[in-house]
Protein backbone atom coordinates (compact mmCIF):
# COMPACT_ATOMS: atom_id res chain seq x y z
CA UNK A 1 0.00 0.00 0.00
CA UNK A 2 3.00 2.33 1.04
CA UNK A 3 4.71 1.87 -2.57
CA UNK A 4 0.62 3.03 -4.47
CA UNK A 5 0.42 5.92 -2.07
CA UNK A 6 4.19 7.18 -2.60
CA UNK A 7 3.19 7.15 -6.17
CA UNK A 8 0.41 8.97 -6.29
CA UNK A 9 2.04 11.37 -4.34
CA UNK A 10 4.52 11.93 -7.00
CA UNK A 11 1.95 12.10 -9.16
CA UNK A 12 0.83 15.17 -7.85
CA UNK A 13 3.64 16.71 -7.44
CA UNK A 14 5.19 15.61 -11.21
CA UNK A 15 1.99 17.46 -12.39
CA UNK A 16 1.88 20.82 -9.95
CA UNK A 17 5.93 20.59 -11.32
CA UNK A 18 4.57 20.05 -15.01
CA UNK A 19 2.55 23.13 -15.55
CA UNK A 20 4.77 25.29 -13.63
CA UNK A 21 6.99 24.72 -16.21
CA UNK A 22 4.58 24.37 -19.25
CA UNK A 23 5.63 25.44 -22.54
CA UNK A 24 1.94 25.36 -23.65
CA UNK A 25 -1.25 27.85 -23.03
CA UNK A 26 -2.86 27.18 -20.08
CA UNK A 27 -6.39 25.96 -22.76
CA UNK A 28 -4.29 23.10 -24.42
CA UNK A 29 -3.04 21.87 -20.67
CA UNK A 30 -6.42 21.89 -19.15
CA UNK A 31 -7.51 19.89 -22.31
CA UNK A 32 -4.65 17.52 -21.72
CA UNK A 33 -5.51 17.33 -17.64
CA UNK A 34 -9.17 16.32 -18.39
CA UNK A 35 -8.10 13.52 -20.79
CA UNK A 36 -5.43 12.16 -18.29
CA UNK A 37 -8.30 12.48 -15.77
CA UNK A 38 -10.33 10.65 -17.57
CA UNK A 39 -7.59 8.22 -18.21
CA UNK A 40 -6.55 7.62 -14.68
CA UNK A 41 -9.89 7.69 -13.58
CA UNK A 42 -10.74 4.71 -16.09
CA UNK A 43 -7.39 2.77 -14.91
CA UNK A 44 -8.19 2.82 -11.39
CA UNK A 45 -11.63 1.54 -11.69
CA UNK A 46 -9.98 -1.26 -13.94
CA UNK A 47 -7.87 -2.08 -11.68
CA UNK A 48 -10.34 -2.22 -8.87
CA UNK A 49 -12.37 -4.35 -11.07
CA UNK A 50 -9.14 -6.86 -11.47
CA UNK A 51 -8.39 -6.60 -7.54
CA UNK A 52 -12.14 -7.46 -7.04
CA UNK A 53 -11.84 -10.72 -9.65
CA UNK A 54 -8.43 -11.56 -7.86
CA UNK A 55 -9.21 -11.26 -4.31
CA UNK A 56 -11.13 -14.47 -4.24
CA UNK A 57 -8.28 -16.41 -5.98
CA UNK A 58 -6.08 -14.76 -3.59
CA UNK A 59 -8.05 -16.03 -0.59
CA UNK A 60 -8.12 -19.47 -1.69
CA UNK A 61 -4.66 -20.09 -2.99
CA UNK A 62 -3.58 -19.13 1.16
CA UNK A 63 -5.91 -21.50 2.40
CA UNK A 64 -4.04 -23.97 0.17
CA UNK A 65 -0.75 -23.15 1.20
CA UNK A 66 -1.66 -23.00 4.71
CA UNK A 67 -3.45 -26.34 4.74
CA UNK A 68 -0.34 -27.94 2.83
CA UNK A 69 1.81 -26.19 5.65
CA UNK A 70 0.03 -28.00 8.06
CA UNK A 71 0.25 -31.50 6.15
CA UNK A 72 3.91 -30.53 5.76
CA UNK A 73 4.12 -29.96 9.62
CA UNK A 74 2.13 -33.28 10.85
CA UNK A 75 4.39 -35.01 8.38
CA UNK A 76 7.69 -33.18 9.88
CA UNK A 77 6.70 -33.85 13.30
CA UNK A 78 5.77 -37.74 12.74
CA UNK A 79 2.31 -36.86 13.67
CA UNK A 80 0.34 -37.75 10.48
CA UNK A 81 -2.63 -39.96 10.62
CA UNK A 82 -1.75 -43.41 9.04
CA UNK A 83 -3.63 -44.10 5.87
CA UNK A 84 -5.37 -40.71 5.71
CA UNK A 85 -6.60 -39.41 2.26
CA UNK A 86 -4.24 -36.66 0.88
Amino acid sequence: MGYIRGFMHGAAVGTVVGLCVAPQTGDKTRAQLRVLTASAREGAMTTGRALSRAKPMASGAAHLVATARHRGEHAANGTAAKGAAV
